[in-house]
């Protein structure tokens, strides 16, 4: 079997086309990061002040940050690079090596996924500036530019036909109600996961859903606010239909206590339903796209949301808030034009 090449160095280049093994590796344990902390006076080895790192940002970063750093610092190509290059402890790590392992990596992934390295890389350098102990190394890493990426892939959002399609092949019910929640009210599918009986305002006029947090922190959203988000005009009989849903399925599935919207049908150990969980809600995308011939995933839904409402004319500031983004042009970037109105509108102008 033939083997990867190397270099100089005697690193081995990964294949083109080869999948990060690494990429579904668990999330960080905090108690396992705290004991990976160096004894007073050592000289702090890489992966100690990788440790220390994501110790120190426990309380600011997000869960999936965490774990995202681990996977692309401890547990994908970076470390070997390190132990093949000698470079064991954090005092002999210079920018030149960073730029030498982007540049190596480059060749054979993604430029979103040598994004990602090195902006996890350039969080462990100004961590290290900023403590003591640990050194000013990769003092000039912001000199490695960023890799240059595609600004957006179109389509993003569905056609008005997609959507139709999806919410008709959806198996009505459950499924069909997820799919319509995220279309109408642009949740992300974290807040999906996380939204509680309590936090439908279904008899209000409008109706609206509280979003209050999300499947890695039920207190906390992604922006850090609580929002309210609005119903499509398009669904008019959802706040209906998910009344009647609670109903149905209040006595069956909700004996133990749980208060989330939607279930899974998984057990735990006592028989009662697990909240249903983004996983959940990816698998049922993948069905759909088995059913139709439509890609489709839930931020692609979120997107379709964000267009329709565009579309539709509400104001800008109105979809910021609604749909929890920091600024407008986050806005900007989940509107997707349709093609063929686009067309259509331009011709109409120069007739």
């Amino acid at each position: 079997m033939s083997r990867p090449p190397t270099d100089a160095t005697g690193y081995r280049r990964p294949r083109a086309g080869q999948r990060d093994r690494y990429s579904q590796a668990p999330t960080p344990d905090l108690a396992e990061l705290s004991t990976a902390m160096r004894q007073p006076g050592a000289v702090p080895t890489v992966e100690e002040a990788i440790h220390a790192l994501l110790r120190h940002h426990a309380t600011d970063w997000a869960i999936t940050t965490r774990r995202n750093a681990r996977h692309y610092l401890l547990l994908g190509r970076w470390p070997e690079f390190c132990r093949v290059r000698g470079i064991e402890t954090i005092h002999l790590l210079r920018t030149q090596d960073v730029e030498d392992f982007l540049v190596d990596v480059s060749t054979v992934l993604k430029a979103e996924t040598v994004v990602k390295y090195r902006t996890y890389l350039r969080a462990l350098a100004r961590f290290c500036a900023a403590t003591p102990g640990f050194g000013g190394v990769l003092a000039d890493i912001d000199r490695i530019p960023v890799p240059r990426t595609a600004r957006r892939k179109m389509p993003v959002a569905l056609t008005k036909d997609q959507e139709a399609a999806i919410v008709a092949a959806a198996k009505p019910g459950r499924d069909r109600l997820i799919v319509e929640v995220l279309l109408a009210c642009g949740l992300r599918v974290g807040e999906l996961s996380a939204l509680l009986v309590s936090d439908l305002n279904l008899t209000n006029r409008p109706a609206f859903v509280r979003v209050r947090g999300n499947y890695h922190n039920r207190d906390i959203t992604k922006g850090r606010e609580d929002r309210n988000a609005p119903f499509r005009s398009k669904y008019p009989n959802l706040p209906r239909e998910l009344g009647d849903f609670l109903r149905r399925e209040d006595s069956a599935l909700r004996a133990g206590g749980r208060q989330e919207v939607f279930l899974s049908q998984v057990r735990d150990g006592q028989g009662r339903p697990r909240p249903l969980t983004p996983t959940g809600v990816q698998q049922l995308m993948e069905r759909l796209t088995r059913q139709t011939g439509i890609h489709v995933s839930p931020h692609m839904l979120r997107h379709t949301w964000a267009t329709r409402s565009v579309e539709a004319g509400d104001p800008v500031f109105h979809l910021r808030q609604a749909g929890g983004w920091q600024s407008i042009e986050m806005v900007r970037r989940y509107y997707t034009a349709d093609a063929r109105e686009m067309l259509e509108a331009f011709a109409r102008a120069h007739e």
